[in-house]
């Protein structure tokens, strides 16, 4: 949540244009507002341009200058509105504050700040940061004055703070992301590595309780506690600058689900060696629980279904539901925490949670660098590479991929594992054709003014009718609700009409009998029924036809509900990048 980025030295003294080009790149961080502010020569305070609505064609005319700070909203505390938009500046306009998180004591900081004589002209929490700091300058260096405020701070935040005094960016981590790139005589400190690919990839992430320090001669690191500085040890990132570029597409999503075709294959030949540790594991008698939120939470339940195929019994619970269940969590126990960002709010709660109770904890991340990467014992990385569209496809199909090795890792069929991964590669490139894509442009035309659209599945076909309805609901706004096909005849079928869009999401396998059974009393009673399966049946109206995978035919099946998702927003004018009330990365609760 909330886009940070910032630059010392631009190259071009044109600090601000910089920072607003940076920010373009990390607006699915936020898109209700953004903000620049930049130190301008040869003027006596800071400048900034800040507005309501989307990045993507914003321009500024702010005057040249080397050092500038900018953000992208999406709100928590204040209403969308040029006020509450981010740089906050103190009294003074010495200093400008942006933020990502929620200040949980910001009212009384408020209060007392007030009685002091500050004037406030927004409604956010962040702006009391901007004043306390003026206030605590007042007696202490800007570097000690930023750390005390900080330490007051309560909440999960990470704060940037342009100072025009000392002309340095000062920035404090606790539980939201912020990553420092290292360029030629160039400074970077963002939210996430995309906004400053293009100059470096030459990153250091920063922790939990660490501070940073940059100047135009260069980055120092802190401990924000002791207040004592750190040797700051980079890393080099194997991502590309065109990763994290459309590369011809009309959108990142498009892209995104084309990439899978490469990315599913790929995690075949990473995290070999820790796979095979964590079946040992398991096979040792370590129960096993999956948890993670949203799209990572259908993750979990879809793998659920694949470690009972092999005889293992694992649990899959929501993260935001973690704690109820956290009393059967021992050292005896595994949990598999799955994120793309590695910074969800609630997924890392549970973790904290479980390593308290002595699990060990296996995070399943595409992104580097992130709390849960620290968090973890040990570090599946599944290879994705940037995701820069919200809606999470790629990074999904991976995490589900690697998992699935372990489950099979579990009865020794690791290989078998992988040559089924790389076939299934081979078979979904073949499939995903322009017929294909064809075919869910005609049928998103014909749903294109459904108010409701119901999908049912069974089994493994469970979890993917889950993750089909997200999509739908992200990109194009339309109301899909899954349901188990078992549930049918106990209230579901209610909702039923004539000419009700239904999806029967259905593998070859020994209960594709009972699922068309369910599809035919769908029919009976006038719904319109889409089969998304391997086979043709009569039951069917209209058959988006799937490669015969077996159980990784939901590979198939959620592919087709991306593709759907994504044409269907295109057609009713969504932005399917940018769903309207979301962010990439839920960082507060």
């Amino acid at each position: 949540m909330c886009g940070i980025y910032g630059i010392i030295n631009d190259k071009n003294n044109r600090a601000a244009q910089t920072v607003l080009e940076g920010l373009k790149k990390l607006e699915y961080r936020g898109y209700d507002s953004w903000g620049v502010s930049i130190i301008p020569q040869n003027q006596k305070e800071i400048q900034v341009d800040k507005h309501i609505g989307k990045i993507g064609e914003a321009i500024t005319n702010l005057p040249p200058g080397l050092i500038a700070l900018g953000h992208t909203r999406w709100a928590t505390h204040g209403g969308v509105t040029d006020s509450n938009a981010h740089p906050h500046l103190d009294c003074n306009k010495k200093i400008a504050v942006i933020h990502n998180g929620i200040v949980e004591n910001y009212q009384e900081i408020k209060e007392e700040l007030i009685k002091k004589g500050h004037q406030f002209v927004s409604e956010t929490d962040t702006e009391v940061i901007a004043h306390l700091i003026e206030e605590k300058s007042k007696s202490k260096k800007i570097n000690e004055a930023i750390f005390e405020t900080f330490k007051i701070l309560r909440g999960s935040n990470a704060i940037a703070v342009l100072d025009f005094n000392s002309q340095t960016i000062i920035a404090c981590r606790n539980g939201s992301p912020l990553v420092i790139g290292l360029g030629k005589e160039q400074y970077f400190l963002a939210s996430d590595v995309p906004a400053f690919l293009k100059e470096t990839n030459k990153v250091y992430f920063l922790n939990d309780g660490e501070a940073v320090v940059l100047n135009n001669k260069g980055v120092k690191l802190f401990d924000i506690d002791s207040e004592k500085e750190k040797i700051l040890t980079p890393q080099i990132l194997d991502w590309k600058l065109e990763d994290a570029e459309k590369s011809g597409f009309p959108h990142f999503l498009l892209k995104e689900i084309y990439e899978q075709l490469k990315t599913i294959p790929k995690t075949t030949s990473i995290n070999e060696k820790e796979i095979k540790e964590l079946a040992e594991k398991i096979n040792s008698g370590y129960k096993v629980v999956l948890t993670g939120c949203g799209t990572a939470s259908y993750c979990a339940l879809a793998t659920k279904y694949f470690f009972a195929q092999q005889g293992i019994d694992a649990q899959a619970i929501p993260s935001y539901e973690f704690m109820p269940f956290s009393k059967f969590i021992d050292k005896k126990t595994i949990v598999f925490a799955i994120s793309q960002s590695g910074e969800t709010a609630d997924t890392l709660i549970a973790v904290k949670e479980a390593k308290k109770r002595g699990a060990e904890v296996v995070a399943v991340i595409n992104a580097r660098g992130s709390t849960l990467e620290r968090l973890a014992d040990t570090v599946l990385f599944v290879g994705a590479g940037p995701e820069i569209a919200v809606v999470s496809t790629k990074a999904f199909t991976s995490q589900l991929s690697t998992l699935y090795f372990l489950t099979m890792a579990v009865t020794n069929k690791y290989k078998e594992g992988k040559e089924k991964i790389i076939n299934l590669s081979e078979v979904l490139t073949k499939w995903f054709n322009d017929q294909l894509t064809s075919q869910l442009i005609m049928l998103a035309k014909k749903l294109m003014d459904e108010e409701h659209i119901y999908l049912i599945g069974k089994h493994i076909n469970y979890p993917a009718t889950l993750e089909f309805a997200l999509k739908i609901k992200e990109t194009s706004y339309v109301h899909a609700e899954p349901f188990a096909a078992g549930e049918l005849k106990h209230g579901v079928i209610t909702l039923i009409q004539k000419g009700t869009p239904c999806f029967v999401l259905a593998s070859n396998d020994e209960i594709k009998d009972e699922v068309l059974s369910s599809a035919a009393e769908i029919k009976a009673r006038g719904g319109l029924i889409i089969g998304v399966a391997p086979f043709e049946s009569n039951e069917f109206d209209i058959l988006i036809k799937t490669p015969d995978l077996k159980e990784l035919t939901i590979f198939a099946n959620i592919i087709v509900g991306q593709l759907l998702g994504y044409y269907l927003g295109v057609g009713r004018g969504a932005d399917p990048d940018k769903p309207r009330n979301l962010a990439k990365s839920v960082t507060v609760k």
